[in-house]
């Protein structure tokens, strides 16, 4: 229990420290593509820690504190941090391979979607009715934004385009993790 509230804090602490230290903050750690080009790979992190004003920061914190509620059994027996990090590396990386064109991003609501995509998972491996409606409600959301598009509402709060692929990317990330997850914890069991 303690893992999970110290990683949460921590994840609440560095978003607000960089949103603290703007515009200087966004100048090294805000993925950019040319930069993350140039070889800054260490952004590919730190850019989801990155919020554009305070709506974003609060938006995005309090989506954390519902996420991290919503699964607290799952996140006391798999760390939240290593899915983090996985997840950022592996959104970024979408950003700069699947889609250039994007040339900045910021904020955690594609870890979100990772570590929500993560939660449903273990509640459907444990056969929890609770999972299939999540799950239902979640992919509805993200087939909603594919195919609507993002809200402008959230677009005017928070000052910037919402990329809803970011969104898709980190749904794909928790889904590849908890595979990973799993089929380590099967071949660990296989070698016992």
């Amino acid at each position: 229990m303690r893992a999970v509230l110290t990683h949460t804090a921590i994840i609440l602490t560095l978003s607000t420290l960089l949103f603290v230290f703007q515009p200087d903050s966004h100048q090294w750690f805000a993925y950019y593509h040319s930069a993350v080009e140039k070889g800054q790979l260490w952004r590919l992190v730190t850019a989801h820690f990155c919020h554009t004003n305070g709506y974003h920061l609060l938006l995005n914190g309090i989506g954390l504190v519902v996420v991290v509620s919503l699964f607290f059994d799952t996140f006391k027996k798999q760390l939240l941090l290593p899915i983090l990090l996985f997840s950022a590396v592996f959104i970024s990386l979408c950003l700069f391979f699947i889609e250039p064109t994007t040339q900045g991003y910021v904020g955690l609501s594609g870890v979100l979607h990772s570590l929500f995509a993560f939660g449903v998972c273990d509640e459907l491996r444990r056969k929890d009715k609770w999972g299939i409606i999540l799950s239902v409600g979640f992919i509805a959301k993200i087939a909603f934004e594919q195919f609507n598009g993002p809200s402008a509402s959230t677009e005017s709060l928070i000052g910037a385009t919402v990329l809803i692929n970011a969104h898709l990317y980190g749904a794909i990330a928790g889904l590849f993790y908890c595979l990973c997850v799993q089929v380590w914890r099967f071949s660990k069991a296989k070698n016992l």
